[in-house]
């Protein structure tokens, strides 16, 4: 049995004002097309809603027991409604997205303090991991867009850079090597290195870009994320080769960066999305918010 809301709008004015005219006038329709729906609705239902007359209409027994029901149904309606326009207006909703964890912990804390104060209901839910996990959560679909490294010959994923950034090396200020501008990797041959562990994005980079240069150099430390090897290098266990960024905020810290001669060591950071997935309004918003924070707007 299919009720369409308009016959339940039609029995329920019919029903509260007692005439087909005013009620035809109120919810501006003729009154033989309110007639219409009020009899189409009768005819679904099996049964008759009003005593008619020439002179007036009257609720039947079974229309009075459905009037409180109609008028429940339409509050719904109304109420589902109003519910999908403020996810509409960005009133409502969450956004989800992935980043490698360096670009969670220097941008992320900033920006969702400012998005929650123009947008104080919107959700967001952040999938923080290495760059092959980013690159698996915008291809399946789990989150709307990711912040990491170009994900190569991906058929269904683009990549926008935002930034290529340099890495250098992170001493402790007590360390022989702070007072340096710059160190070569030779001078780090006898240096306590802590590295990432063999899932970090950051691992197989420098071992791609280090070459044989990273085999002649020896791992003291290794944790897993790059926070953790920033929290190793302020504690004064060791120095690390990280990306810039990953000091860029720690002001007042005991770690220093210190330049790397010889040879220019960079990473690419952008935006992957699903070429054939469409970004959502609140996530739209929230990516051009995060991209004018890494071009300083």
């Amino acid at each position: 049995m299919k009720v369409e809301n308009a016959e339940l709008e039609a029995f329920v004015a019919t029903a509260e004002l007692l005439s087909f005219q005013r009620a035809a006038d109120k919810l501006h329709l003729t009154q033989p097309g309110l007639s219409r729906r009020i009899q189409k609705l009768e005819q679904t239902m099996g049964v008759e809603l009003f005593h008619r007359t020439t002179r007036s209409v009257s609720l039947t027994g079974v229309g009075r027991h459905f009037l409180p029901m109609a008028r429940q149904q339409i509050a719904n309606l109304s109420e589902m409604l109003d519910s999908i326009k403020e996810v509409a207006d960005k009133r409502f909703g969450k956004i989800r997205v992935a980043s490698i964890p360096t670009v969670v912990h220097q941008l992320f804390p900033a920006l969702l303090l400012e998005y929650s104060a123009s947008h104080p209901n919107i959700g967001v839910q952040i999938f923080d991991g290495n760059h092959d996990f980013v690159a698996r959560q915008v291809q399946t679909g789990v989150a709307e867009f990711g912040i990491g490294m170009d994900p190569g010959a991906d058929g269904d994923l683009s990549f926008e850079p935002l930034v290529t950034e340099r890495y250098v090396l992170a001493v402790p200020v007590s360390h022989p090597l702070a007072s340096r501008s710059e160190v070569s990797l030779q001078d780090l041959q006898s240096t306590r290195l802590i590295i990432g562990g063999r899932d970090s994005g950051n691992r197989l980079l420098l071992e791609v870009l280090l070459g044989s240069s990273a085999m002649s150099l020896r791992w003291f430390y290794e944790v897993e994320h790059v926070s953790c090897v920033m929290a190793l290098v302020e504690a004064g266990v060791g120095c690390a080769i990280v990306p810039a960024l990953s000091l860029a905020q720690r002001h007042g810290t005991n770690i220093r960066a210190v330049g790397i001669a010889g040879r220019e060591i960079t990473r690419t950071v952008g935006v992957m999305r699903h070429r054939s997935l469409t970004l959502s309004p609140l996530a739209g918003e929230f990516l051009d918010r995060l991209v004018g924070r890494f071009r300083g707007s």
